[in-house]
């Protein structure tokens, strides 16, 4: 079979119009929005089916717009290779380690002295209304969220196993864009606790200072050795990193990176309060790993203050630059490409989906 391709406009703006020739010389059109599926066979009786011998496959890009392609699993890992996926597995766990390292003390971190007297320094340690892990947790929250709005999202198309598929591999590529620069921000606050070194509100309760009985108030002590032993060493370290709180950092970026996400993502809906719903309680868990660091006197309320800009900031790199705003590129498919082979699909063949590049974009189906 015979094929030519043409560039057209439908009434709808840039599309590509493909003209197939079959055996006999007849010329049939197959319309728009054909983008990078396998090209199915025409014939007048039976309409559209896949090509018994042979697989012609086109992709065609308008402006700036690619196709993107939604394989299994395993065609994911054959196609992204055994190379990159090493590598960024290297660099997740690079990332990671550093982290380990620096909040065990391991690494340990500059002491940038103190001043004698110094009140702000001088609050009783009372742990913490949210934990480390708490907020470590937190950062696998908002990938079964994802996932659940993407399956709302898809939820009109036929077959509930290419559904599931479907909103997977999109969910999967947001999470990891979210994982990028959760850990990209994380590090940087790490390292400018470690090269500061400020003093916590409760510095002077947990590490007791050797040379904090006999100083001269109103002096600045720069030598000094904590004699603190009833608490565990890594605490002990960790009452001169106050500077930024990544408690709050942390906090900013997940909410308003999810509260962007809301946003872009969540299907359209008669009820206009749900999304602000769940944007507010994003935005609240954000303000409360700031404001509990302040009530637990474990930062300075500058502390807060810029941990909080670094990670909302962070979240707006993230969300612009990393999720491109959160629109998924124009793509088709059939249902073939995504189920297995033993799984009959619940519609006809002749079924092809498209994902528009609109900032609110839906998912629509296109009957071929």
């Amino acid at each position: 079979m015979a094929m030519e391709n043409e560039t057209d406009k439908c009434a709808t703006g840039a599309t590509s119009k493909i003209i197939f020739t079959t055996t006999n010389g007849e010329k049939l059109e197959k319309g728009c929005f054909n983008f990078g599926h396998t090209i199915p066979e025409l014939t007048k009786d039976d309409g559209l089916k896949q090509p018994q011998g042979s697989h012609l496959n086109t992709q065609i890009i308008i402006g700036r717009t690619s196709p993107t392609e939604y394989p299994t699993v395993k065609e994911f890992m054959k196609k992204m290779g055994a190379m990159a996926i090493m590598s960024d597995t290297t660099l997740f766990l690079l990332f990671t380690i550093w982290v380990i390292l620096v909040e065990t003390a391991i690494i340990p971190s500059h002491k940038r002295g103190f001043i004698c007297g110094d009140l702000s320094i001088s609050f009783k340690f009372e742990g913490d209304t949210i934990t480390t892990a708490m907020i470590l947790s937190s950062v696998v929250i908002p990938f079964p969220l994802m996932w659940l709005i993407e399956l709302l999202k898809l939820r009109s198309q036929s077959s509930r196993l290419a559904l599931w598929k479907r909103a997977l591999y999109i969910t999967l590529n947001w999470y990891n864009k979210f994982l990028i620069g959760f850990l990209i921000h994380l590090c940087l606050v790490e390292a400018m606790k470690t090269i500061m070194g400020e003093c916590r509100p409760h510095f002077l309760d947990t590490c007791r200072p050797d040379t904090a009985i006999n100083c001269t108030i109103g002096t600045f002590v720069s030598d000094f050795t904590c004699t603190n032993t009833e608490v565990p060493a890594s605490l002990v370290s960790d009452s001169y990193r106050s500077f930024p709180s990544g408690h709050s950092s942390v906090g900013h970026y997940e909410g308003l990176f999810m509260a962007w996400f809301l946003y872009k993502r969540f299907p359209n809906t008669r009820c206009k309060w749900i999304v602000p719903f769940l944007q507010t309680g994003c935005l609240i868990w954000g303000a409360a790993c700031g404001i509990t660091r302040i009530t637990d006197n474990r930062h300075h309320w500058w502390d807060v203050l810029i941990g909080a800009i670094i990670g909302l900031l962070a979240a707006v790199y993230a969300a612009k630059s990393l999720c491109h705003n959160f629109r998924v590129f124009r793509t088709s498919w059939s249902e073939e490409q995504l189920e297995s082979s033993s799984t009959e699909a619940h519609k006809n063949d002749n079924q092809l989906l498209c994902v528009s590049t609109s900032g609110k974009d839906d998912v629509n189906s296109h009957t071929a």
